[in-house]
């Protein structure tokens, strides 16, 4: 009765982990540039003792990375929303270090510091700062240049630094942004193309999302029902020792 309690409560524990994942790509369905996180589950075979059988099989929820997908291009009009042709990333400035995203909403601090999500987007040269400007261009190279506010003069004011690593060798933190491996910043990429005026969106798929959390319910429903049986079993037993 033991193993099918334990059995069956580590099930539940393994759904709930699961349901965790689910219900955090949902929340984020509308989150720019996010990308769904996705499940794995290990089985681990339980050795037999004695002269039992080998039946039992554990299962564990394991991360398994994230989706590599791209989101759909929407247009907002706003010419410091960017979002990054097929692949590559953005660079931001963190306590962590230097950590990437595809969430192109760049907003300028009080000091005229770009930044993302309030952290502060890493140029080719270091921040990017910009000054007092009528107007505002965005190549697609990343580079930004402005029409200053008097004199009308046109000048470059740093260059976004757009990398493209292989996302099977990044990591996303608990924070949404994904981090090299190893740890050390990565290099430019001149290959990697914006187009301003447009924002990623996230690639959930809300409907696949929400069918899995439906079928994981279910799931732990039985687990439950599993662990009441085991209980009832028990009692069962104990009766019988008790009338013995």
């Amino acid at each position: 009765m033991d193993k099918m309690l334990y059995t069956a409560a580590a099930g539940a524990a393994r759904v709930m982990e699961a349901q965790a994942i689910r219900a955090n790509n949902l929340a984020n369905a509308e989150t720019t540039g996010f990308k769904a996180d996705l499940e794995r589950v290990n089985a681990t075979v339980i050795p037999a003792m004695g002269n039992t059988l080998q039946t039992r099989v554990m299962a564990q929820t394991q991360s398994s990375g994230f989706s590599h997908q791209s989101g759909a291009l929407n247009p907002t009009g706003r010419t410091l929303d960017l979002a990054i042709r097929e692949q590559g990333l953005f660079s931001v400035m963190t306590e962590q270090g230097e950590a990437y995203t595809r969430s192109g909403t760049l907003v300028p601090d009080t000091n005229g510091q770009l930044t993302i999500d309030g952290r502060p987007v890493a140029g080719i040269d270091g921040p990017i700062v910009l000054p007092e400007y009528r107007e505002l261009f965005v190549g697609d190279d990343g580079r930004i240049s402005v029409l200053a506010a008097e004199g009308g003069i046109t000048e470059e004011v740093g260059q976004l630094k757009l990398v493209n690593p292989e996302l099977d060798t990044m990591e996303k933190g608990l924070d949404g942004l994904f981090y090299s491996r190893d740890g050390q910043p990565l290099q430019a990429n001149e290959q990697v193309k914006v187009d301003s005026g447009f924002l990623e969106s996230s690639n959930v798929k809300a409907v696949s999302e929400l069918i899995a959390s439906m079928d994981l319910s279910r799931q732990f429903e039985v687990q439950v029902k599993l662990m009441k049986s085991a209980e009832k079993l028990a009692e069962a037993g104990n009766r019988l020792l008790r009338n013995a």
